[in-house]
């Protein structure tokens, strides 16, 4: 429950700080004097949205702390205490909130900065708040199911514990199945790119890692053969000339060397060193003609040289750089097509075990369903008891059940609470019933029966008697005090039957200082009490039978 609030600089607030009760709480006080401000600052500290406007004028900042004490939601509080790092009391929680009008806002829970996130997370385990324009636990589609399912039998939870754990198994077991399948896609593709990249390796008949070289020289020479041949004759034709031919200017040279040894033996040398460069010479044109008698141009062989190549070459840009890297990925890619195996058997494995665990919760959600049924049955005659004592005792609901395309962890139901407000009226999902007095009941009729099975420990009513008759404002002020007897219950009325109904009451007023603007909040004693709610009824002209009436009505109302 709420303990304490310290509001400082919001909206008209300066400063206010104020204490709650247990049970029913009502807050009064006239328009405009800052009572909605308050629940405003509740809000807040629940995770809602801040606007800058929202700081008190001529202020940097607004600050709003709340007391918590915590009963049933000890256990989950501490759950997401723990989940998010966050500091925790068994019997307590401090949020806190600060707006600035420059910079981030800043929240804190038990002194240590969170997240609006997990103020929103943890505040739906603190507080409810009901206006005429908010949707709340209630009215959330996909929470109905669990409230149909907290008034069940204990046996029911059992079989729901049962069915959960073997949800979980399920999970597990598709969600390996799911991964066992793209795995195996994945590798089917890969095995299929390996498999190319082989085949292409494969027909290529790589045999040499030298063979890129060797062709590139044996291609030289069949692209040049021409100027080969052309270069050889020339040579050959300068050294055979009969007249002026290398071969015929050699023998006179070396004639003339031979002739010099007569003249002195000095000269034998030389003689000897002009005959072996004739004969060195010989050599180099009979090893000229030998080599020009073994080429021959050959067009296949060039065209084959050519197309050989190329291929190489294509192989070397996608699997080299080198031709010898081709080599070393051609034996990774071998090796790696080795290893693959199917991997089929393990598929059916657990396709055969899924199966086996969908027909055993297939029974199980069944059953489920069966006791939820009889259990919605009898909520059915609750609610309409309830609206029944809210003056809609011509009102229909029913809660309607769907079943789920798949297996969820309820199992396969899907509850939609349906209401029909008037005669002649099409039931419709809760969550379209429009805005107004009849919502206002409605909401506060299923709070009636689900407030002790709701997670929060404070229910605040913003003004949802308005527009509404007195018998019917009184009938919510006794419903609402019948909720205080499970919950801390904060109302905000106009209404002096609401007011009568609550266990104690707040003033607040509006006050005008050096030209600013104050609320102030305090309680009201039993005297004040019955003054303030003769005002309700008569306006400002508070006599004594607008007195007596005013004790009348609280007691007509505690009495009964």
């Amino acid at each position: 429950m709420l303990v304490e609030l310290d509001i400082k600089n919001f909206a008209i607030i300066k400063s206010l700080k104020v204490r709650f009760q247990e049970k029913m709480t009502v807050i009064i006080g006239e328009t405009g004097a800052g009572k909605s401000i308050i629940i405003d600052a509740v809000s807040l500290l629940m995770g809602s949205r801040s606007q800058k406007e929202m700081i008190r004028s001529g202020e940097q900042k607004a600050v709003i702390t709340g007391l918590f004490v915590l009963d049933n939601q000890k256990e989950k509080i501490a759950e997401l205490c723990e989940k998010y790092g966050l500091p925790h009391d068994d019997d307590q929680l401090v949020i806190s909130r600060e707006l600035a009008i420059k910079g981030r806002n800043i929240v804190r829970i038990n002194g240590q900065l969170t997240t609006i996130n997990v103020l929103r997370e943890i505040g739906n385990y603190l507080v409810d708040i009901h206006g005429q324009h908010d949707q709340q636990i209630l009215m959330d589609q996909d929470r109905q199911i669990d409230l149909v399912d907290d008034y069940a039998p204990d046996s029911f939870k059992e079989e729901l514990s049962a069915y959960q754990e073997d949800y979980r198994h399920w999970q597990k077991l598709t969600n390996q199945l799911r991964h066992l399948r793209q795995d195996a896609q994945e590798l089917a593709q890969k095995q299929d790119i390996l498999q190319f990249q082989n085949d292409e390796l494969e027909s290529a008949n790589l045999e040499d890692p030298d063979e890129d070289e060797k062709l590139e020289e044996e291609y030289n020479e069949l692209n040049n053969y021409q100027k080969i041949a052309d270069t050889a004759n020339y040579f050959m034709q300068l050294y055979d000339d009969d007249e002026h031919g290398i071969a015929t200017l050699l023998g006179d040279a070396q004639n003339a060397a031979t002739d010099l040894t007569e003249f002195g033996s000095k000269f034998k040398d030389f003689a000897k060193t002009v005959d072996d460069g004739v004969y060195a010479l010989n050599d180099a044109r009979s090893e000229l003609s030998n080599l020009m008698d073994q080429m021959d141009f050959d067009e296949e062989r060039y065209q084959y040289v050519t197309n050989r190549m190329d291929t190489l070459n294509s192989l070397k840009k996608k699997y080299g750089p080198t031709l010898a890297d081709v080599f070393s990925f051609y034996a990774k890619v071998q090796k790696e097509l080795s290893q693959f195996e199917t991997g089929g058997l393990d598929e059916e494995k657990l396709q055969a075990e899924v199966a086996q665990v969908e027909e055993k919760m297939t029974k199980e959600a069944r059953q489920l369903h069966l006791i939820r049924e009889k259990v919605a049955h009898s909520l059915e005659e609750q609610i309409k008891q309830e609206l029944a004592d809210l003056y809609m005792e011509k009102a229909r609901f029913s809660i309607n059940f769907e079943e789920t395309k798949t297996f969820t962890a309820k199992g396969t139901d899907a509850i939609v609470f349906l209401i029909a407000p008037n005669p002649g009226e099409d039931l419709m999902p809760l969550v379209k019933i429009v805005s107004g007095g009849e919502q206002s009941r409605l909401i506060l009729a299923l709070k009636a029966i689900f407030s002790h099975v709701e997670p929060v420990g404070t229910m605040i009513f913003d003004e949802i008697d308005t527009g509404v008759s007195g018998r019917v404002s009184a009938a919510i002020g006794k419903k609402m005090h019948s909720i205080g007897r499970d919950k801390q219950v904060i109302a905000i009325t106009h209404s002096p039957q609401v007011a009568a109904a609550g266990d104690q009451r707040y003033l607040v007023a509006k006050q005008v200082k050096d030209g600013s603007t104050f609320t102030q909040i305090g309680p009201l004693s039993k005297e004040e009490t019955i003054t303030a709610i003769a005002q309700m009824m008569a306006g400002q002209d508070v006599t004594d039978a607008a007195k007596k009436n005013a004790a009348d009505l609280i007691k007509s109302i505690k009495d009964e």
